[in-house]
């Protein structure tokens, strides 16, 4: 601890260059630790320092500072300090502000890391209310992410900014965030609905789909989820679709974007984010008007040609389960189910919930086997 103590009289920004980089080195490997990372969070002052740096003219020292950072909010009780104390400091050090302005500045050489820090506090559900509200504050703010992220060549130093995926879905975990996500005004939604699909990142990818999960959740969006021009159906469907050709009545009912796909045509190769997707299925099975929907849309003819797909080649049992359960539902005519909404009319103890679930998935599998 006395060590570490030591060490801030050379972080300050009046120090010299090379007893700065020197001790900001040593810290950086401190943060690889549990224990470097305890004794760093119990000092305000070394935060501080920390802070301070991350403003430094040189660059190697600024780019250190950052990446102390990202370790030291890594764990939630991290996180948490991190953030408390950057409130405590303010106006001089708005780590949220600090954070969005350099990813949003496309000449950021520290836009990637300034991301995994804001991808790490946003984790943090407790932290994401107090986040949006600092982001909001700003109208342009949210709008100059969704741009970043959109936009491949947004950074022109070459930042991939692939953490601004997770960031949105944390964001999403909260009411606010889902409807923000969700508004016309922003279209925050469209811009991200192509990756869903992305394939040179599992990180945009994963947080691309977390987020139409976010939202599958929260029946209030169902309506735009499920609208007329399919887009955002479209998204979560696509992972999961193969080269399999279908007969012309099935072809007929598909999103025209799903209809003919090509023989090179493969399905996302990550189980969590393919059982994230029939996660989102399934909460979109809810209500009667959208079982309706995905009835006529084609999603049973999918499901029974990647439930083929997940036995032979993918191999997961719980996407397998996942799927079941979808279809399980789908195939039941209306008055077999009774009920208009799952959610709110329907509450089933856990115990029996899941002996119900592993018997209807019994017999699902042995229709699409």
């Amino acid at each position: 601890m006395d060590t570490v103590k030591e060490l801030v009289q050379f972080m300050q920004p009046n120090q010299r260059l090379d007893l700065k980089a020197v001790a900001l080195t040593h810290v950086l490997g401190l943060t690889g630790s549990a224990e470097g990372k305890e004794a760093i969070l119990s000092l305000d002052d070394m935060l501080m320092a920390i802070f301070g740096l991350t403003y430094d003219d040189n660059h190697t020292v600024a780019k250190d500072a950052v990446l102390s950072l990202i370790n030291l909010t890594a764990e939630e009780q991290g996180a948490v300090q991190v953030f408390e104390l950057a409130k405590k400091v303010q106006p001089t050090f708005e780590i949220v502000n600090v954070a969005a302005k350099q990813i949003c500045d496309d000449q950021s050489d520290l836009a990637d890391p300034w991301s995994m820090v804001l991808s790490n506090l946003t984790r943090v559900e407790s932290l994401v209310h107090e986040i949006l509200a600092i982001l909001e504050s700003s109208e342009q703010t949210l709008p100059r992410l969704a741009k970043a992220f959109a936009q491949l060549d947004y950074n022109k130093k070459k930042a991939r900014l692939h953490y601004l995926a997770p960031i949105f879905c944390n964001l999403t975990q909260v009411p606010r965030g889902r409807e923000l996500c969700c508004q016309a005004r922003y279209q925050l939604l469209e811009k991200l609905l192509p990756f869903a699909s992305f394939e040179a990142s599992v990180v945009r990818r994963g947080g691309t789909i977390g987020i139409l999960k976010n939202v599958c959740f929260d029946a209030v969006y169902h309506d735009v989820i499920l609208n007329e021009q399919d887009s955002i159906l479209v998204a979560i469907l696509q992972p999961l679709c193969g080269p399999e050709e279908y007969s012309d009545e099935d072809n007929e009912k598909l999103p025209i974007e799903l209809q003919y796909l090509p023989e090179s045509k493969t399905r996302e190769e990550d189980p969590d984010l393919r059982k994230m997707l029939l996660e989102c299925l399934l909460q979109l099975c809810s209500t009667r008007r959208s079982r309706d929907i995905l009835r006529a849309k084609g999603i049973y003819e999918i499901l029974r040609e990647y439930h083929k797909w997940e036995a032979k080649v993918g191999r997961d049992s719980d996407c397998l389960l996942a799927c079941e359960n979808v279809v399980d539902i789908l195939i039941k005519k209306e008055e077999e189910i009774g009920l208009d909404n799952y959610k709110t009319e329907v509450e089933v103890p856990a115990d029996q919930s899941e002996k119900f679930v592993q018997e209807d998935a019994a017999y699902v599998k042995t229709l699409l086997d």
